[in-house]
């Protein structure tokens, strides 16, 4: 007991065997810590989709249309992109804030963070030259979200608000309906491919692991398609930031996603 006592320090072994459990303890936590994050992530980024659904439903509400190409051409110098939907949103008192647009888990947000050769933007339009901000254009800042607009000749807009009408949704769905890998060189789904997030116009959100055969096809009104844009009337496109998909969105005016209905 005595030479115990003296003892200032452990053993090589001693302690060689204490990082062992905690390694192993580490090991047994972590799969639960993350499964944790991903649902408090999911909570988060649900709550943004709804906030930006609700945004865009009082749009319509207001004005009795949804969003039109020239809104958005008009605050992005006439380019098309969701960043300009964002920005016609926050002009009219709709929706200002930049974090429902860009997720901080999202890995294309974090990258863009990471670079100290830009910055983070805190507005979304600018009121003094009454356009799109310059720090919150597209193809220059990431967005999480994919949206688009809706021009349907004599058609009720309203009705979008009824109905399981796809508003908005996370970034990397692919036209086979299942989501694609995170990836900080391309438009990876912000989620993987474990699934993915749809706000509808009504306000209601849901988890989808894959939209295989989910939505109807509104012209038919009964065949099943995977793809989103199917779903909303005439003339639907979701919104990247050119005529082609780029490192910001998939972009349903081209190949890479859709075509137009």
């Amino acid at each position: 007991m005595k030479d115990f006592a003296q003892r200032k320090s452990f053993t090589l072994v001693e302690l060689m065997t204490v990082i062992s459990i905690i390694t192993i303890l580490l090991a047994i936590t972590y799969p639960a810590i993350q499964a944790v994050m991903d649902h408090v992530h999911r909570a988060k980024a649900a709550n943004h989709l709804r906030t930006i659904a609700i945004a865009h439903a009082q749009f319509i509400a207001d004005f009795g249309r949804a969003i039109t190409w020239t809104d958005e051409r008009n605050v992005g110098n006439n380019t098309d992109n969701a960043n300009n939907i964002a920005a016609v949103l926050a002009k009219y008192g709709y929706l200002d804030n930049v974090s429902v647009w860009a997720w901080d888990f999202d890995y294309k947000v974090k990258t863009y963070k990471k670079d100290t050769s830009k910055t983070f933007p805190t507005e979304i339009y600018d009121k003094v030259n009454e356009c799109t901000h310059s720090n919150f254009k597209g193809g220059i800042f990431p967005l999480s979200v994919v949206c688009g607009v809706v021009q349907c000749p004599n058609f009720d807009y309203r009705s979008l608000l009824k109905g399981k009408y796809p508003a908005a949704y996370s970034r990397g769905l692919q036209p086979n309906g299942f989501w694609m890998e995170s990836s900080a060189n391309d438009n990876g789904g912000v989620f993987g491919t474990k699934g993915g997030l749809i706000a509808y116009y009504d306000g209601s959100v849901e988890w989808c692991p894959h939209t295989v055969n989910k939505f109807v096809k509104y012209f038919d009104g009964t065949q099943k398609t995977s793809i989103i844009c199917d779903a909303i009337p005439n003339s639907h496109q979701a919104m990247g930031t050119s005529e082609s998909a780029d490192s910001n969105f998939l972009n349903w005016k081209g190949s890479n996603v859709c075509h137009n209905i």
